[in-house]
């Protein structure tokens, strides 16, 4: 699973041209042959080797009905490590580094560990979807499906739907949104409807850069002493 989310947000970019022909009376239409969709990709991952940009996270239920909403600002890098920093509504950390999740809790001084490989509904490291590898070699592991063009914020996106072809993928991830931004080829907004959890989280990128010299020690596993490290079974 892992693999796939890894590949997942690229393979949904290398099919852009299911959109080739999406016009909009707010934006120019945007063509690309696939072709040149996958070389525009390739070469994104390519020199892929760190991202920063403001994120919000919103989870709602099924219903629409609200349960959550933080804001802060998302750090990775070309070998998958993610870390979310929260400062609202409470500072929090979210590290994903191999197949470990930390949720460090500073108020608290407490640090949540999970493995990943026994938590499979954590939505975290869905959050490098359409960052990092190239995914063309799994494209066809997805049922793709042209959302067209929207405005989200001051980006004018290209929208696919992804269904994962695998039924046990499903069982985790029903299906996804991945809204691109044309001019940067970056995320703009992530839209996941958890199977597992019966949940839709929705993220919005803003102020999104790319291959900036991040500290190292952003993605350390050391925490202040006096921590309280919880192994969550």
């Amino acid at each position: 699973m892992k693999h796939y989310l890894r590949t997942l947000g690229l393979a949904a970019v290398a099919s852009v041209a299911l959109a080739a022909n999406t016009t909009s009376a707010e934006g120019p239409a945007i063509k690309w042959e696939l072709d040149d969709a996958l070389k525009q990709v390739d070469r994104q991952a390519d020199d892929f080797q760190s991202a920063m940009a403001r994120v919000e996270v919103v989870r709602r239920d099924l219903g629409g009905t609200e349960l959550s909403r933080e804001k802060g600002t998302i750090f990775m890098d070309r070998k998958g490590k993610i870390r979310l920093d929260t400062d609202a509504p409470s500072p929090r950390t979210y590290l994903v580094e191999k197949s470990t999740l930390y949720i460090h809790h500073p108020d608290e001084k407490r640090v949540e560990i999970y493995s990943l490989s026994r938590h499979k509904d954590r939505i975290e490291p869905f959050m490098r979807l359409g960052f990092t590898d190239s995914g063309k070699d799994l494209k066809d592991d997805y049922l793709l499906t042209s959302l067209g063009e929207r405005d989200v914020g001051d980006s004018r996106t290209l929208g696919l739907e992804l269904t994962p072809e695998s039924e046990k993928a499903r069982a985790v991830m029903g299906k996804a949104q991945l809204w691109i931004d044309q001019s940067s080829w970056t995320p703009s907004q992530q839209v996941f409807t958890a199977s597992s959890r019966g949940e839709e989280i929705t993220l919005t990128f803003t102020h999104v850069a790319r291959n900036l010299q991040l500290n190292p020690d952003l993605f350390s596993t050391k925490w202040p002493r006096g921590t309280d490290k919880q192994k969550i079974k």
